[in-house]
């Protein structure tokens, strides 16, 4: 079960200063004019701020912060779970919100499978949802309480607009979209690409927000962004800047702030349907051989920090670590290529008199490639380094740049020999390893599609601990499983860990303050266009 510290929010200060415009801005491609909530499609970078969620679940802490939703509980052994709704809700054209208009939003999900990109209905067990009073009720046919937060997520519209729409697919929202969040749509001009939202004298949680207006801009790179945000320009932007420190806060520490948590990691991928990566001792040797430490100085300046190898996020460490398990975990993160060569040459891989690696036959390997993006500054740093490092050991590499079909496309057919990627983000460790140790989402033989189990690695006593997770809301016996499979992650290696990932949240105390930061967490950070964004404008508030 997650954190049910109810957070994220401050309570509302009637002494802080209201009023004021918000200027983020955004490098990236030009958005499509679309504000449906329910869509996977590109959209204008608002909808978190005009449409809500039951619940935002901040996925490095675990903590809540209930939003339409009062509270949840699980019943009848984990087979129902009964979410109570906020009473006194209004949406923005003055309806009264009910809990049938969050039974309708997931009722219209399930009758669009389009709208299901979390897997709400698809194989979950999720049978049905009901309205009942001032409750939802999920009824489930086998358990599945890792699927809350794909629940509590939804973006939940009005039944009273929505269920006359004919074809919910294609509707683009764009004219006066009615929705129970802190904002409301008021002009987006294609030409300059820019959006503005204005607050909404009807919000249901009193004295929210403090700040009058956000406008949005589209800028066209990076630069462009750093440049405004020097200037003043602007007071929010979601880039990621290398160097951070020099070229931003160091400027003027008072005033420009950062808040770059980690919330993922990026780690080398090894195909286990290849030889040698079939072999965990050999890829446990390539870990040890890894300088972990240069690659995150050298791509990250220092700011993530050198991953832990079970994948598991510094913000749940503590809480979702086996303290047992900690002395190998160092291990495998200390970079000792003689150790490597001695792991190496235990299962017969050493070295010819020209230096070359050579098979336990006495054939030389190989060269090997490591695929990242291409243009990846970051990735391509990591390879860089991780060729040097390899190179130490008579493994010769090159480092394939693939444009990202490409790339997308040779993870998934396990077609690459090694490759650099990411993890998966949630609250608990349970969320990654579901997605990359998951035998439903790996494949069988090289050509065959791995939806997200990269490595193709799969385990029965992981599958079983998954299973175990997900069948109870005891967060006794969610940790006993995360135990067992953080164990065999470290033993047998399937994927290798190399740097913390963060989001990149710069801020400007120039005009607003209550931004959020390492020392007041209160969100996951992020982008307008998602759900930390809504937790973001709801807290900040004039200087």
């Amino acid at each position: 079960m997650l954190n049910q510290t109810m957070g994220g929010i401050m309570p509302t200060n009637s002494d802080y200063k209201y009023g004021g415009t918000v200027v983020v801005v955004n490098s990236g491609l030009q958005t499509p004019f679309s504000i449906n909530p329910l869509s996977p499609q590109a959209q204008l970078p608002i909808v978190p701020e005009i449409y809500e969620s039951l619940f935002y679940v901040n996925t490095i802490s675990g903590e809540i912060t209930p939003l339409l939703g009062v509270n949840y509980k699980w019943e009848d052994n984990n087979l129902k779970l009964i979410v109570k709704v906020r009473n006194g809700v209004k949406w923005s054209d003055g309806t009264p919100f009910t809990s049938n208009d969050v039974a309708f939003t997931f009722n219209l999900v399930k009758k669009y499978p389009s709208f299901d990109v979390s897997g709400i209905w698809k194989n979950s067990g999720l049978q049905s949802v009901e309205a009942s009073g001032d409750t939802v009720i999920f009824n489930f046919s086998k358990q599945n309480t890792p699927l809350f937060v794909n629940i509590a997520s939804q973006y939940i519209v009005p039944e009273h607009i929505w269920a006359d729409i004919k074809d919910p697919t294609t509707f683009t929202n764009t004219i006066n979209p009615v929705g129970t969040g802190p904002f409301l749509f008021k002009s987006y001009s294609p030409e300059n690409q820019t959006t503005i939202i204005v607050k909404n004298p009807n919000y249901w949680m009193k004295g929210r927000p403090y700040v009058d207006q956000v406008e949005i801009q589209n800028v066209n790179s990076n630069n462009t962004t750093l440049l405004m945000m020097l200037k003043h320009e602007a007071d929010w932007g979601s880039s990621y800047f290398p160097d951070i420190m020099n070229i931003w806060v160091n400027k003027d520490p008072q005033i420009n702030k950062i808040y770059w948590p980690v919330n993922n990691f990026n780690a080398l991928y090894l195909n286990t349907q290849k030889s040698p990566f079939d072999n965990p001792i050999f890829r446990k040797a390539i870990s040890i051989a890894i300088d972990k430490n240069d690659l995150e100085q050298k791509a990250y300046f220092g700011i993530g920090g050198v991953a832990n190898p079970t994948g598991i996020v510094p913000a749940q460490i503590g809480e979702w670590l086996d303290p047992t398990l900690a002395p190998l975990a160092s291990e495998l993160n200390t970079y000792n290529p003689q150790k490597a060569q001695e792991l190496l040459a235990s299962i017969g891989f050493k070295k010819n008199s020209a230096g070359q690696l050579t098979d336990p036959n006495g054939k030389t390997l190989p060269t090997f490639k490591i695929l990242v993006g291409a243009g990846w500054t970051d990735f391509i740093t990591q390879a860089q380094i991780i060729s040097e490092n390899l190179s130490k050991l008579g493994i010769s590499t090159i480092i394939d740049q693939a444009p990202w079909s490409a790339y997308i496309s040779s993870l998934m057919s396990g077609t690459y020999d090694m490759a650099i990627c990411w993890g998966i983000s949630g609250p608990t460790p349970y969320y990654v390893y579901y997605q990359r140790l998951n035998p439903a989402f790996s494949a069988s033989k090289i050509g065959e599609s791995a939806l997200s189990d990269y490595s193709r690695y799969t385990n029965p006593l992981i599958t079983s601990a998954l299973e175990v997770y997900a069948s109870t809301s005891d967060i006794r016996l969610q940790k006993q499983a995360m135990y067992t499979i953080e164990r065999i992650v470290l033993d047998d290696v399937p994927f290798i860990p190399l740097t913390n990932r963060t989001n990149f949240s710069n801020f400007s105390a120039a005009k607003f303050v209550g931004w959020p930061s390492d020392s007041d967490p209160y969100c996951a950070g992020g982008a307008t266009n998602g759900q930390g964004g809504e937790i973001i404008l709801l807290n900040i508030h004039l200087k």
